[in-house]
C-alpha cells in the first residue's frame, strides 16, 4: 500500500510541471516592438508670407510746364457784325437782344396783327449787371458800365497763358500696401541663411501746385448809346415788369386792404442802341493762377535674394536687393483760373490719362521678430528708384501742357506681419 502511494505521487509530477509552464506562459509580458530601424521625420517651414503697409513713402517728383488759353465764355459777335443792327450779343456783364417792340396793323375785315416796328436804331431788350460809378480798373480797363459821358459799356475777356517756366513739386509722403513671399534656399557660411524673395506693392501718386503764370488778357469793350436816359441800378433787364408801392402827395404809402400798402403794376422800358457805337480791343500783360495736379497710382513688382542674419533666438536682420518693374497710371489736370474784378470768375480744366512701364531697382532692410515658430512681425525701411515718364494734355489750339513724373529716388518705412508655412 505504501508503494502504491509513492507510485501515484511520481505519476503526478509531470502533470504539475506542465501546469506550472502554462501559468508562466500566461503571465509573461508582451514584447515591445523595436522601432530603431525607422527614420524620424519633422516638417520644417521653408516659405514666409509677409503682408504689411508702407508708411511715409515719398512719392515721385513732378515738374509742370506749358502754355494755354482761357477762351471767352460769351459771344459778343465777331468784328464783321459790329455794324449790323439787332444782333444777339452776350457779354460778361450783360446782354443785347434784337428789338422786341411791335405795333398793331390791320389785316382787313376788322382783324389786326402785331408786327415789329420799323427799326429806329434802338432796342428795348437788353440787360446789364454792374452800375458801379467809381472807375475801378480790371486789368487796366474800367469795370463800370455807366460811363461819365452817359454811354453804357459791355465787356468780354479772354486770355493766353505765355508761361515758359518749369514748376517743380517734390513727391508728397503717402501710404501703400505690400505682399512679399520668401523661399528659404539654404545657409551662407555657419551663421547666415539666404532666401529668394518676390514682392508686390501699390502706392498713390498725388501732387498739386499753384503757380502764378504770365498771361496776356484780351479785353473787348463795346459801347452803346443810352440816348440821355439813366437806367435803374444794376442788375436791370429791359423791359421790366413788376410792382411798386403807391404813395400819396405827402410821400406816404397809401394803405390797401388790411394792414398792407397799396401797390400797382409797373411796365418799364429803356431804349438802348441796337448796334455798338464803338468796339475797343486792349491787351494787357499780367499774371493769373494755374493749378497743376496729378492723381494716380503705381505698382511695383520686385524679385531678388535676401540675406538673413539671426540675432538671438527670436530676431533676424534681413537685407534684400534686386531688380524691379514699376507700372504707373496717372491723370494730369491743369486748371486755368481767370478772375474778373467785376466779380465774375471763369476757369478751364484740361485733363488726360497717361500710363507707363518703367524698369527699377529696390533695397529693403527689415528687422523680423519671430513670435512663434510660424508667426512673427517685421519693420524696416525701403528704398527704390526708377526712371521717369512724361505726361501731356492738350485741349485745342494754343493749349499744350506737360508734366514729368520722376521715380528717381523714393524712400519710406514699412511694417507688418509674417506667416511661415
Amino acid at each position: 500500500m505504501r508503494f502504491l502511494r509513492y507510485a501515484l505521487c511520481l505519476a503526478c509530477l509531470p502533470l504539475a510541471g506542465l501546469r506550472a509552464a502554462d501559468e508562466e506562459e500566461k503571465q509573461a509580458p508582451e514584447e515591445i516592438p523595436n522601432f530603431n530601424q525607422l527614420d524620424e521625420y519633422v516638417y520644417v517651414p521653408k516659405s514666409t508670407l509677409s503682408l504689411g503697409g508702407r508708411f511715409l513713402l515719398r512719392g515721385p517728383k513732378l515738374s509742370y510746364g506749358g502754355q494755354g488759353s482761357v477762351a471767352s465764355t460769351v459771344n459778343p459777335g465777331d468784328d464783321s457784325t459790329v455794324t449790323v443792327a439787332n444782333v444777339s450779343r452776350t457779354y460778361i456783364d450783360g446782354t443785347i437782344s434784337p428789338d422786341a417792340r411791335t405795333v398793331t396793323a390791320p389785316t382787313g375785315l376788322g382783324g389786326s396783327i402785331s408786327v415789329p416796328i420799323v427799326s429806329d436804331g434802338r432796342t428795348n431788350t437788353w440787360s446789364y449787371n454792374n452800375s458801379t460809378t467809381s472807375l475801378v480798373t480790371n486789368f487796366g480797363v474800367p469795370t463800370t458800365q455807366l460811363l461819365p459821358n452817359g454811354d453804357l459799356a459791355f465787356h468780354t475777356y479772354s486770355s493766353d497763358i505765355t508761361d515758359t517756366a518749369t514748376h517743380t513739386k517734390s513727391g508728397e509722403a503717402n501710404a501703400g500696401v505690400e505682399l512679399i513671399l520668401d523661399r528659404d534656399m539654404g545657409k551662407v557660411g555657419k551663421h547666415m541663411k539666404w532666401s529668394f524673395t518676390a514682392g508686390f506693392s501699390i502706392a498713390d501718386i498725388h501732387s498739386s501746385i499753384y503757380a502764378s503764370v504770365p498771361t496776356t488778357i484780351h479785353t473787348i469793350t463795346d459801347t452803346y448809346d443810352l440816348f440821355g436816359q439813366v437806367p435803374p441800378p444794376a442788375p436791370f433787364s429791359s423791359p421790366f415788369t413788376g410792382t411798386q408801392t403807391v404813395y400819396n402827395s405827402q410821400g406816404q404809402p397809401v394803405s390797401g386792404s388790411g394792414s398792407t400798402t397799396q401797390s400797382q403794376s409797373v411796365n418799364q422800358e429803356i431804349l438802348l442802341g441796337n448796334v455798338p457805337l464803338s468796339r475797343t480791343k486792349t491787351d494787357l500783360a499780367t499774371t493769373t493762377t494755374n493749378r497743376y495736379f496729378t492723381e494716380g497710382a503705381y505698382y511695383t513688382l520686385r524679385v531678388g535674394p535676401t540675406l538673413i542674419m539671426p540675432i538671438g533666438s527670436h530676431f533676424t536682420f534681413n537685407v534684400s536687393a534686386g531688380p524691379a518693374v514699376i507700372y504707373a497710371g496717372s491723370v494730369l489736370s491743369v486748371l486755368e483760373d481767370l478772375n474778373i474784378a467785376t466779380g465774375e470768375n471763369f476757369t478751364t480744366l484740361d485733363a488726360k490719362q497717361n500710363s507707363k512701364l518703367l524698369p527699377a531697382y529696390y533695397v529693403d532692410v527689415d528687422l523680423l521678430y519671430q513670435l512663434t515658430e510660424t508667426a512673427g512681425f517685421y519693420m524696416g525701411g525701403v528704398y527704390q528708384g526708377a526712371g521717369s515718364y512724361r505726361q501731356t494734355v492738350s485741349s485745342g489750339p494754343g493749349t499744350s501742357y506737360s508734366s514729368k513724373v520722376d521715380f528717381g529716388s523714393q524712400e519710406g518705412f514699412k511694417g507688418g506681419m509674417t506667416v511661415r508655412f
